[in-house]
């Protein structure tokens, strides 16, 4: 399905929900567990330091050491990064999206097996940062029990000064249209996109599914920086907007824009369903290339 819709994908490796399950136990982290479910009940003020106090329990825990080499063997030769990504079974359900409340790690050194263990960790560690915590509190959910993080381990998706992030929702679901996809661009890594915690916009655009397939540009990218994939984890790189191609070639950016609405589109034709994806274009020289990283239907009430 990838190669006829125009997209690749990291050729990754998942760690199940069960993996954490058995491996996040013992009396510390019940401990901050138990307090963080009181505080939560009784004293909404220690509720953020009682998050920390969980992650910090869970940082502290194992990862096994079998589950450790399957990763370093399974992923694809000379892999040199990955990226360590969450998807917990307390998001992407009905009235619960969960988008951008758990962490991924970007630049892992996955022949490092004690970088590659802390990462883990911390991706199970964060279904307890404060806004987790509270998501599935408001919703009703439990705090712990039930609930795991799977954790993908994909090879870094980048090129450097030649990589656009993008999230894609193959229904623009701020106007309620089904007939086009709306789409959030940014120079660099995607994390700049997901975390949401960098002053600044993206490039917003309207791309209509029926052809000419029309593109509205609603904004141009105003972020200070884009990050770059480098060893030890990705840089922040200041980005020179006069010189930045998306900004100075409107068709340049409207064909881009084009080209991943097309794959938004066919993701949406293959499940059935309006879809929430994340990705990279990889600019290389004339051509360009779509890579997914994420796709998962939209969830509309939160």
């Amino acid at each position: 399905m990838a190669t006829k819709a125009g997209f690749k994908v990291p050729h990754g490796l998942a760690v199940p929900f069960g993996v954490m399950a058995n491996a996040v136990s013992g009396a510390a982290v019940q401990s901050a567990v138990d307090a963080l479910q009181k505080a939560l009940d009784t004293d909404p003020q220690t509720v953020a330091p009682c998050t920390q106090a969980v992650r910090d329990a869970i940082e502290a825990c194992r990862v096994p050491e079998m589950v450790l080499k399957s990763l370093v063997k399974g992923l694809p030769k000379g892999t040199a990064r990955v990226a360590v990504r969450s998807s917990a079974n307390s998001e992407d359900l009905e009235g619960v999206s969960g988008a951008g409340l758990h962490d991924s790690v970007l630049g892992v050194d996955p022949n490092n097996t004690d970088e590659l263990e802390r990462a883990v960790l911390r991706v199970w560690g964060s279904m307890f940062t404060l806004r987790a915590v509270q998501s599935r509190y408001a919703a009703g959910m439990p705090l712990f029990s039930g609930i795991a993080m799977g954790t993908l381990v994909q090879p870094m998706v980048s090129l450097t000064g030649h990589a656009y992030a993008f999230i894609a929702f193959s229904k623009h679901v701020i106007e309620q249209d089904a007939g086009s996809v709306y789409l959030e661009v940014c120079v660099g890594l995607g994390e700049t996109l997901a975390s949401a915690d960098q002053p600044g916009t993206p490039y917003r655009l309207v791309v209509q599914k029926e052809s000419p397939h029309r593109v509205e540009i609603l904004s141009l990218a105003s972020f200070s920086f884009g990050l770059e994939d480098a060893a030890g984890g990705p840089v922040p790189v200041r980005v020179d907007y006069s010189q930045e191609r998306l900004s100075s070639d409107q068709a340049f950016l409207e064909q881009l824009a084009q080209e991943v609405a097309s794959v938004a589109s066919a993701v949406e034709d293959c499940y059935g369903t309006p879809m929430d994806i994340e990705g990279v274009v990889l600019v290389k020289g004339a051509g360009r290339e779509i890579h997914l990283v994420q796709a998962r239907p939209i969830v509309e009430h939160c």
